[in-house]
């Protein structure tokens, strides 16, 4: 057999080693394989199965806020100090009552959490989440702030 082009044998056949191993390194207890230094900063986002107690704590405050969120309009518009900003909530609250708002602040608020919980490996996920946050706390503080205004 010849080692010219249509009968060189390209397979590999080495064992992966660049050197030898002693049997001294065959029976210790240190790490046999490089360890991966894990992601870099600038790799791509990935999707995960587990989620750390930093997301899912985000996730729950989100939706704590929204909830109190709700509360604190369904109160204000009760006592008629103020009126529904969202055109949309609005457009609910005259068709279906607070029943519905409540409903539709539930799905419109846990629908996009689960969407940035599953897309938190992206900077655009943790940004979203972060944006979240910040905009129901001011709203929190916006509506104290009203409540505050106009007591009883």
């Amino acid at each position: 057999m010849e080692d010219t082009w249509p009968n060189i044998d390209r397979r590999y056949s080495g064992s992966g080693r660049r050197k030898p191993v002693s049997l001294l390194e065959v029976f210790s207890f240190g790490p046999r394989r490089r360890k991966s230094r894990g992601r870099r900063r600038n790799d791509p986002g990935a999707y995960v199965d587990i989620y750390d107690a930093r997301s899912y704590g985000a996730a729950v405050s989100i939706l704590i806020l929204s909830l109190l969120d709700t509360l604190l309009t369904h109160s204000l518009l009760i006592r008629g100090i103020a009126e529904e900003a969202n055109p949309i909530m609005r457009a609910i609250i005259e068709s279906g009552g607070f029943p519905a708002f409540y409903v539709a602040k539930i799905v419109m608020t846990t629908l996009p959490v689960a969407i940035i919980l599953i897309h938190k490996e992206w900077s655009f996920g943790r940004y979203a989440a972060r944006f979240c946050l910040w905009v129901y706390i001011f709203l929190l503080f916006w509506h104290i702030f009203i409540l505050l205004q106009y007591p009883g």
